[in-house]
């Protein structure tokens, strides 16, 4: 019975002496942060390609059961209707082939699609899924609202995804949306994270779900219970989830994955916490 919690990015400012001293370079906070969460998105690889070594340097300093879930590269997953296809499995291949060396330390790898990618590149998604030659796990997030409607081309994804055995990531942006934006915070979150309908169905064994909590940390307790419950049937169902925690400044998320992971353990008699946050800054800078 394991949970994979995470968060965005391993460093925040607000995280110094908290999650890390302050006497600690920046270079060697991931592997403090991995002593804390078990997983962390890796958007880096999304913008551009990063270098092997530094790759390699990640997975060398983190500890053997943290994953990463890197992010397939814009190039494959924002350009399905402007490249030749040939080019787009090309560096779908090449971006395979560099986690390769990484994959005892993989979590679920993101194919992350713009709203802009309609039902009518559905093939195309499926294609890149029957491409992945990993033994780590594949998740895909869409952001199309014609893949949100319980029928029709959402059936025909979720169909697709659990025939291959690909995660559907789920997005849930409900409580960031649950308030006018009243500080500037929530002004860019409502602006840049998606809002789709949220559909926590798992289509395979590695259920990713993306929570992008509200700043006002009570306000997220009615879907953090929600949560919790679904959390709770994915474990007696024998699913290992993976949760990336996200606020709109991410100060919060530490905070809220916490959260969620003690209401977990008092629903699930036999679940092991997966979590557990320095209770001080003055007991972070002792470690």
């Amino acid at each position: 019975m394991k949970i994979y919690y995470g968060m965005a990015q391993w460093q925040h400012p607000a995280w110094v002496n908290w999650l890390y001293p302050s006497s600690l370079p920046a270079a060697e906070r991931i592997a403090r942060y991995s002593q804390v969460f078990s997983t962390v998105e890796v958007g880096s690889t999304f913008y551009t390609k990063v270098d092997q070594a530094q790759l390699l340097r990640w997975y060398s300093v983190v500890s053997d059961d943290f994953r990463f879930a890197f992010k397939a590269p814009q190039t494959v997953t924002h350009r399905l209707f402007d490249r030749p296809w040939r080019d787009i499995v090309e560096d779908w291949r090449v971006f395979m082939v560099s986690l390769q060396p990484l994959q005892s330390k993989l979590g679920p790898t993101m194919l992350q699609f713009p709203a802009a990618c309609d039902e009518r590149l559905l093939e195309r998604i499926m294609l890149l899924c029957d491409l992945w030659d990993l033994s780590a796990p594949l998740s895909v997030e869409t952001r199309h609202l014609a893949y949100f409607d319980k029928t029709g081309h959402e059936s025909l994804l979720l169909k697709g995804l659990a025939e291959k055995g690909v995660n559907r990531v789920i997005m849930d942006s409900r409580p960031v949306f649950s308030t006018q934006a009243y500080c500037d915070s929530l002004v860019d979150a409502q602006k840049k994270k998606p809002r789709v309908p949220c559909h926590p169905v798992a289509t395979s064994s590695h259920p990713v779900v993306r929570f992008i909590g509200h700043p006002d940390l009570a306000l997220n307790d009615k879907w953090l219970d929600q949560w919790a419950a679904k959390l709770s049937q994915w474990l007696a169902a024998e699913l290992t989830p993976t949760v990336f925690v996200h606020s709109s400044d991410n100060i919060a998320a530490p905070t809220l994955a916490a959260t969620l992971d003690q209401k977990v353990q008092r629903l699930c008699g036999d679940y092991q916490p997966s979590l557990q946050l320095p209770q001080s800054q003055e007991q972070a800078s002792l470690w």
